[in-house]
């Protein structure tokens, strides 16, 4: 098992009893659900999957027993999740480092199946271009599995109930960054059928499935080449478009306004923060001052002829002598 600060990536585990057991039972129920999307009767063996976002290998490590017969691979952003993984799954999994912008070091239709558990939930700006690069790995007839959040999240993301015609896709919390946190992204079953549906044939949607929370799409590859403006654009004759968009403006506004309330309520603190921060420098100030005089009193007194004298009758304390003479000092000054 990865250590917990790394498991807990993926959320969910700092509370529980026993976080291992309940890590070990998401990675189970995931395999399961996977499985179930692949059209009937569908072997693994012989075949080559990506694990789309592994992190730890949550799920990819219930794949363990397929990759001695089945090419199996992992890719994460999360160079720590990588690293651990690489010394202690692999072989025989397979797994490498991707940056947070596409592409990925395969060529073309390299892969029959691709998961993307978490993913698209929190991808903003790129997920278009991300999901053109899956399109491009997948064979000819290959599968993509992803999921996403919708009505069992909408309160916990967006603070209010769930409306499916005036959702489409919804980006909140845009400024967090991974691994402390990223943007959760709400979808409508409507729209993903309207653009996600443009470079891929959605084969099923499940929205509430028996052992995961997240909706779940399993997708096969349409033979087509597609931009991403082509995917963002918005569908023709829908005005669930317009709804969408005009909702997604609200609720950026919404959010906006709270963080100027937090703002707001910070303000006195980060004053009287300022202000405390502006006496030390003061006083950093005044300390500098004091040192800057005794170095160059220091300086001084080490040019001076009384410096001179008091060295060289140290040098004869230090050759025995305990006591000086007249003759000592006048030697001394003489020198």
């Amino acid at each position: 098992m990865p250590p917990l600060s790394l498991a807990n990536r993926v959320g969910g585990l700092a509370d529980a009893e026993d976080p291992y057991a309940l890590y070990e039972q998401a990675g189970a129920n995931a395999r399961q659900q996977i499985l179930r999307m692949l059209p009937a009767g569908y072997e693994l063996e012989g075949r080559r999957l990506l694990d789309f976002g592994c992190g730890a290998g949550r799920t990819l490590r219930h794949f363990l027993d397929e990759a001695d017969s089945a090419e199996i691979w992992g890719c994460d952003i999360d160079d720590e999740a990588i690293g651990w993984l690489q010394q202690n799954l692999c072989p025989p999994l397979r797994v490498l480092r991707n940056e947070a912008a596409p592409g990925l070091p395969f060529e073309d239709g390299h892969f029959d199946v691709v998961w993307a558990l978490s993913v698209f939930t929190h991808l903003v700006d790129s997920w278009a271009a991300w999901m053109l690069e899956l399109h491009r790995v997948l064979a000819d007839d290959g599968i993509l599995i992803a999921t996403t959040i919708g009505p069992r999240h909408s309160e916990r993301v967006a603070k209010e109930g769930w409306e499916e015609d005036r959702i489409g896709m919804n980006a909140l919390r845009q400024w967090a960054s991974y691994p402390d946190g990223a943007p959760e992204v709400l979808h409508s079953t409507w729209w993903l059928r309207a653009h996600w549906g443009r470079a891929f044939e959605i084969l099923e949607i499940d929205e509430a499935p028996v052992v995961v929370s997240h909706r779940w799409l399993a997708m096969r590859k349409r033979d087509l080449t597609l931009t991403v403006a082509d995917l963002e654009r918005p569908e023709p004759g829908e005005p669930r478009e317009f709804t969408a968009v005009r909702h997604h403006v609200r609720q950026l506004r919404r959010e906006l306004e709270e963080a100027h309330d937090r703002l707001a309520e910070q303000a006195p603190r980060l004053r009287e923060q300022g202000k405390r921060l502006g006496e030390q420098r003061k006083r950093l100030h005044q300390q500098d001052q004091r040192l800057r005089e005794q170095k160059r009193l220091l300086r001084a007194m080490l040019g001076s002829r009384a410096f001179a004298i008091a060295e060289r009758l140290s040098r004869l304390h230090q050759r025995g002598r305990p006591r000086f003479s007249r003759e000592d000092v006048r030697r001394a000054l003489g020198e």
